[in-house]
């Protein structure tokens, strides 16, 4: 890629960046509201991409003791296969792991191959279907979950 990769925590001043990538990424985005919202609060973890000083994709997750659900994982359209994505993954489970998260959850469209290609890398198995759980389109949703005592 030739270009430096820049993981880091998502502050007040991205929130606009992550509304263009939900908008450009999702059907039925976070409203920009609810994105500032997510900075109010200790068990969420929201971490941002940044390739020449742009954000170009974030990941969010959201903690409860040992646990964490994974809230939305995303890149700009012409920024994915550059690892970015793979990127966000990775931190965003060292951090749970060093939090002592045991275990993370997700949802992810049943058609959504190349996300869960990128989730089994880490180690993410299928455990259960969610019919019709997204719309515009109506599809089932994948839910996920990986120990992170196999990640390394």
């Amino acid at each position: 890629m030739g270009q430096e990769i820049k993981i880091r925590l998502m502050r007040k001043e991205d929130c606009e960046a992550v509304r263009k990538i939900e908008c450009a990424c999702f059907s039925i985005p976070w409203s920009l509201e609810s994105i500032e919202e997510v900075l109010q609060y200790e068990t969420h973890q929201f971490l941002v991409a940044e390739v020449n000083d742009e954000v170009v994709g974030y990941m969010g997750m959201i903690k409860t003791i040992d646990e964490a659900d994974v809230t939305n994982v995303a890149v700009l359209p012409h920024m994915r296969k550059k690892g970015i994505g793979e990127l966000l993954v990775r931190e965003s489970l060292k951090r749970a792991k060093e939090e002592q998260v045991n275990t993370v959850f997700l949802e992810v469209r049943e058609s959504n191959a190349g996300a869960i290609h990128l989730y089994e890398k880490f180690h993410f198995i299928p455990i259960s279907m969610r019919k019709n759980y997204y719309k515009d389109p109506l599809e089932n949703a994948v839910i996920m979950s990986a120990n992170l005592s196999t990640i390394k």
